[in-house]
């Protein structure tokens, strides 16, 4: 059985440019109430050697990672069984590195890659050349706090939609790039990964990840599977094209002391098939229901809409995304994996 946790995929601590002592990251993380978090140092995982069993029972579970920082973009690497010295990568040659990373086990991940570079953030901006996009998991679609305000997440999203029509099967991840304690009341992203029986190791989080069972949420949660005469998917996996049965459940019950404050209400659901909106859906923060589709092959996304810090009238031409699904990819007659 598959059963979503939600992560924080994107933190960083006083060994390299945090604020967090690691302990302090953790208790930080418990109290948003993530099931888990990604530790991710820029270009180091020293933070590691202050994991003690102890704190991990006491917060949350740690899964190891690295930001890989470099002149020409950011690279999340969770889980790698191997270091992988980085300093050599140029944009001509990315996809060498890449595979060596996947050889030892690694996640890859692409941070923030419309942030702004150079002169004001040397090296944040993804200017990589990939040729191979199979070595890729996923993309960091979101960044920072209540990522769909901020212009470089647009970039981001629209990319991300642009590349899954080219036939690349890339997952969406959010990342708070949570250096320290937070300035300022905000709202955050989260994103859910779909566990083996919901057990979170390091071996479950890199296989949801590498299978893009995901979705990016500021606060409804969803479960999607499409069914048809061949069987049923979740996120991540192949159906057949044709005719299917598309079934949606979304609710605002989880972690709502950490966003209810903030006025999230979804009020609709719109159905992506390559790109275009095929169905749009009303709700007033809870939907369970079925829809029956005719899909052609590529892929289909679940997207949730709705208002934020609601004061008065709401308007649908001032919507906001508040959560979003990882693609159910759609191939061939009879290929339902």
């Amino acid at each position: 059985m598959i059963d979503y946790k939600c992560f924080e995929l994107h933190t960083h601590t006083i060994n390299s440019d945090g604020q967090f002592t690691t302990e302090a990251l953790c208790e930080s993380a418990r109290q948003y109430l993530y099931d888990a978090i990604a530790v991710t140092d820029h270009n180091t995982m020293s933070a590691l050697e202050d994991i003690t069993p102890e704190l991990i029972k006491r917060t949350l579970p740690v899964i190891p990672g690295i930001e890989w920082t470099t002149f020409f973009g950011h690279l999340l690497v969770i889980g790698a069984e191997k270091y992988i010295d980085w300093r050599f990568a140029l944009p001509e040659n990315i996809d060498t590195y890449i595979a060596e990373i996947k050889a030892v086990n690694g996640i890859v991940g692409i941070a923030h890659p419309f942030n702004v570079g150079s002169p004001l953030c040397t090296g944040c901006y993804w200017d990589f050349k990939i040729h191979n996009w199979n070595n890729v998991d996923y993309i960091e679609v979101w960044s920072e706090p209540f990522p769909q305000e901020r212009f470089k997440n647009n970039l981001a999203f629209n990319w991300w939609t642009k590349l899954l029509n080219r036939g690349y099967k890339l997952a969406a991840g959010s990342g708070r790039d949570w250096h320290g304690p937070d300035k300022e009341d905000v709202l955050t992203s989260a994103t859910y990964l779909g566990l083996q029986d919901g057990i979170i190791t390091g071996v479950t989080v890199k296989e949801a990840l590498a299978k893009g069972r995901t979705f990016v949420t500021c606060g409804p949660v969803l479960h999607i599977t499409l069914s048809n005469a061949f069987g049923t998917c979740g996120l991540g996996e192949t159906a057949a094209a044709g005719e299917c049965t598309l079934t949606i459940h979304l609710d605002e019950s989880k972690r709502r002391s950490v966003w209810e404050r903030f006025g999230l209400r979804t009020k609709f659901i719109q159905i992506v098939h390559n790109g275009t909106t095929v169905q749009k859906i009303p709700c007033d923060g809870v939907y369970t229901g079925t829809l029956s589709l005719n899909l052609s092959p590529g892929w289909v996304r679940v997207e949730g809409y709705g208002y934020y810090n609601y004061k008065g009238k709401y308007n649908i031409d001032d919507h906001k995304l508040l959560v979003f699904s990882s693609p159910i990819f759609i191939g061939m007659r009879g290929c339902n994996t």
